[in-house]
């Protein structure tokens, strides 16, 4: 009877979480792009005319003229990388022997020695764009994932030319999202299929939602798109884009002269508004100071970078003048605003408090002036010239919007946001640093890290994160962290304040360059009960991740984390997968986002969890767990 019972319960089990995967399919979540990619492509400025030599020097450049520390981690190649034919004998791709004679591994080793990471270019027919022959996937979706994984591969976008008849679209990129999911190394994938379909959002982490972007400001209804006519086709999809999924109008043309600088602010200024990804195009290695000045603007990056991911929308528009706004953040007090000028003269635009969800007072700030506007009521006007975008922040928080120039040079996203979490955490799960409660610097940023996601960096000495409320249970001995340092740098663990009981110290070895992170480890005094743990740095490092170890006893408070017994009744089953079900597919900084529930400590409430939890289904909870 007991067998048919545990039978019973997992087959009722198994519907459900196949019932929670359905009503969750509107993303796919593979645990990329948690935040807009950004990097460079070598199509708009070279075209198929791509070497080992030139990509090098565009993987130098990256790193001499700040775009790396500004964020821009991707160097992508696009077509004509391949050999011709593209496949050896025995039916691999090869990279053209004469023009990549090191081969792809080798130039992927020498991208991430420079803390960047390398993209391809692959296609969904049986030939790339530019008739390759043999060059296409179809039909070798698995080999070719695993090759480009064999490579070090971290970004593949994929085409859509050369189709055979009877090819179905949807079907031909799902195989190769399963064939990436298997392949044994993350890759973000990116669909160039050249316009929106509703199953692209639970296939890919971007998708291209237009034609082929033009270095043009209006290029009318030519499959071509202009700035202009990219913006308005992108914007009919607000509501697909989400952390790890992002609509896609095409590279940047910013730095390649065929617009003015006020249209090239224009679009970085919009594609930072819609959340979509910045991938540059042009000639890095000889960029004006006018070009550098748009593509590393951080103020303006930010907003494209902003954790929460939410995809701007316009809002007013009236005779040529539109007012955008986009939130940042999640607690609704801080606003992007864009106002856009398509006509041909300088004109005034002003947005009313109204026309974006605030009332009262008001900060500005002017994110391309780089200057603090003042206190405003009610609206705000700003002069702005032919088809150019003046950019603000809008906060109702009566702090300074201002941002303090960092003295250290890690890859830098958004500002961070301290956590509204402020309920009890274990010691011994997953702590993400970008989950602080406080802290006592405006110098610190939130970093990209390796694996995609997000870290703290931009730390000086005397710098600290605040974590309140961290249950130690019975006991922890040693400290472990996911660190990066080009010097040497401690992390003093304290308890309940910055000069309060030490427990222990790390110090931190350089792991080579703030790119390359190491998981290091320290012993600490034994720590028990409740506290706020203070990390307190001397030297600079960043740090993505720590946690403690020792006792492991069930937290005093919940024993979620240890046991999967959401509800707390001594056992596990169907009734704590009812209440993870109602966190699904949320992540950090959602408002019903909770920690407790995150069982394997990534960022997101999915179905790693459940699986978690199902593997101590029926499971009585002890007090003490090994």
């Amino acid at each position: 009877m007991k067998k048919v019972l545990t039978t019973v319960t997992l087959f009722i089990m198994v519907i459900l979480v196949i019932s929670l995967m359905v009503l969750n399919a509107g993303a796919w979540n593979n645990s990329l792009a948690k935040t807009p990619p950004m990097g460079w492509n070598s199509w708009n400025i070279f075209a198929g005319n791509i070497d080992e030599t030139k990509i090098k020097q565009i993987a130098d450049t990256m790193v001499s003229s700040g775009m790396k520390d500004a964020g821009f981690v991707y160097l992508n190649l696009d077509d004509n990388w391949m050999a011709n034919p593209a496949r050896d004998s025995s039916g691999n791709l090869r990279a053209d022997p004469t023009r990549f004679p090191s081969g792809m591994k080798s130039l992927s080793d020498y991208v991430h020695a420079k803390g960047l990471k390398l993209g391809i270019y692959g296609c969904r027919g049986t030939m790339t764009c530019m008739n390759v022959p043999q060059s296409g996937s179809k039909g070798y979706e698995d080999r070719d994932a695993k090759t480009f994984a064999s490579w070090g591969i971290d970004y593949l976008k994929y085409d859509n030319c050369n189709i055979p008849n009877g090819s179905d679209m949807k079907t031909d990129y799902q195989k190769m999202q399963s064939a990436l999911a298997n392949c044994g190394r993350p890759i973000v994938f990116s669909i160039c299929a050249w316009g929106y379909a509703d199953w692209m959002p639970a296939t890919g982490n971007l998708w291209r939602t237009t034609g082929d972007i033009a270095d043009k400001w209006d290029n009318g209804t030519n499959w071509f798109n202009g700035i202009i006519n990219a913006i308005d086709n992108n914007s009919k999809y607000t509501n697909s884009a989400t952390p790890g999924a992002w609509n896609d109008p095409d590279m940047l043309e910013v730095g390649n002269k065929g617009c003015t600088t006020e249209e090239y602010r224009t679009q970085f200024s919009m594609w930072s508004m819609m959340a979509a990804p910045l991938i540059a195009g042009n000639d890095i290695r000889s960029m004006t100071q006018a070009t550098k000045d748009i593509l590393l603007n951080k103020e303006v990056i930010d907003v494209d970078q902003d954790p929460a991911g939410k995809q701007g929308s316009r809002v007013k528009s009236a005779n040529g003048l539109e007012v955008w706004v986009k939130p940042l953040g999640t607690d609704g007090k801080t606003k992007a605003v864009a106002l856009l000028n398509r006509n041909s003269s300088t004109s005034s635009i002003t947005v009313n408090w109204s026309d974006i969800g605030i009332t009262g007072s008001a900060t500005v700030r002017d994110l391309w002036a780089k200057a603090d506007k003042g206190s405003f009521n009610g609206s705000y006007t700003a002069s702005v010239p032919s088809h150019g975008t003046v950019l603000v922040k809008i906060s109702t928080a009566q702090t300074s919007t201002s941002t303090s120039a960092p003295t250290l040079t890690p890859t830098a996203t958004p500002t961070p946001t301290p956590t509204a979490v402020v309920t009890q955490r274990s010691a011994f799960s997953k702590l993400e640093a970008e989950s602080y409660n406080s802290l006592n610097s405006t110098t610190i940023q939130t970093v990209t890290t390796v694996n995609g996601g997000s870290g703290i960096g931009y730390i000086n000495n005397g710098n600290y994160l605040v974590f309140n409320k961290i249950d130690f249970g019975s006991g922890a001995t040693s400290f472990k962290a996911l660190v990066a340092d080009s010097g040497t740098a401690n992390i003093e663990i304290r308890l309940n304040s910055p000069t309060g009981t030490l427990a222990g110290t790390l110090q931190v070895a350089s792991t080579s360059d703030w790119n390359t992170y190491q998981e290091q480890t320290c012993s600490i005094n034994k720590v028990t009960g409740v506290n706020d743990v203070y990390l307190v740095f001397s030297g600079a490092v960043n740090i993505d991740w720590f946690t403690f170890a020792g006792t492991v006893n069930t937290p005093t408070s919940t024993a979620a984390i240890f046991t999967g017994d959401l509800n707390n009744d001594g056992v596990v089953n169907m009734a704590d997968v009812i209440i993870l079900a109602g966190s699904f597919n949320s992540v950090r900084g959602d408002t019903k986002y909770n920690p407790l529930y995150d069982a394997n400590g990534d960022g997101s409430i999915n179905m790693a969890d459940v699986v978690i939890i199902a593997g101590k289904f029926n499971s009585v909870v002890t007090k003490t767990a090994s």
